[in-house]
Formats: C-alpha cells, structure tokens, sequence
C-alpha cells in the first residue's frame, strides 16, 4: 500500500463523517423534536373513558379471573405477600399511587404520587399504563373493554376489605 491510498482512505473516512453529521444537522433542524399536544390519530379502544358507569355493573368474581389471568404474573393478590415484580396489588384502590411500603418506583409513578388510585385513576392505567404515566416498567399494553376494567377495578377493592 503506498501513501496516495491511504491519503484518500483518510478523505473518504472523514467526508463520510462530515456528510453524516451535515445530514444530521439538517435533519433535525427540519424535523421537530417535540411531541403534538393532540395525536394525529387514536387507536380505537384506547381511549380514556368515564369508568364510573361500568362500576355500576361490574362483577368482582368476573374481576378476580381476569386479575389471576393478566395481573398475577407479575403482582400478588393476597395482603400478606411479597411483592412480585410489581407490587402487591391489595388495598391498591383508594391509596396515593407509587406508595406500597418497600417497592421501588419508577421515577414516572413516583412522579404521580399526590394522586390516589381512584376508580377512574385504576382505569385510565389499565387502558394504558405507558400512556398514564410515560417511562413507566409495567409491560401490560393495556385493557381495551371498560367492562373488564371495571370488574377488575371492583376486585381490587374486595382485596381491600
């Protein structure tokens, strides 16, 4: 290999990392780095909606099948035990969110703790938890059918009784 080939390697390595940072630039200047206040669109399903008329007609025993098929992986039901990867999920309803004793928050829930776990507060989170509260760990896309948001939601205040 002689000099003249590795002076235009050298030329070609840096134009590349010149172009790719010009492109970059420009890129972002074009292109706005912020979030729309309003979606372009919504997904049907994922709206927040009213809970309280579905709590009218929930059935907690309806509730406990569906939080044993898509909350127990992760949460425990019962008051005495351990925390799983979530925390436990007994006596949820009507406490100030992110404050189960000895559980670590993410930063996003811990960011919400002036609020309390309302009825409406549980359903806006299972419609969408990362919508509820953006930067959330919790993996669960969400609950579409208010219905079952709601008889999960009067489950969850048998497990406060």
């Amino acid at each position: 290999m002689d000099s003249v080939f590795l002076n235009k390697a050298a030329a070609a390595g840096l134009l590349s990392i010149a172009m790719a940072w010009i492109c970059s630039a420009v890129a972002s200047g074009v292109v706005p780095a912020n979030v729309p206040v309003k979606p372009a669109f919504s997904v049907p399903g994922t709206e927040n909606v009213p809970i309280a008329p579905y709590m009218a007609h929930a059935d907690a025993d309806r509730g406990e099948e569906l939080a044993r098929q898509i909350c127990s992986s992760c949460h425990a039901l019962v008051s005495a035990a351990a925390d799983g990867v979530g925390p436990n999920l007994a006596s949820v309803a009507g406490r100030p969110i992110a404050t189960a004793a000895g559980y670590a928050y993410s930063s996003a829930l811990l960011g919400q703790k002036e609020h309390v776990w309302s009825d409406q507060a549980l359903s806006d989170w299972l419609t969408s938890p990362a919508r509820f509260a953006p930067g959330t760990r919790m993996s669960l896309v969400g609950i579409s059918s208010p219905e079952q948001r709601a008889d999960i939601i009067a489950y969850l205040h048998r497990l406060a009784e």
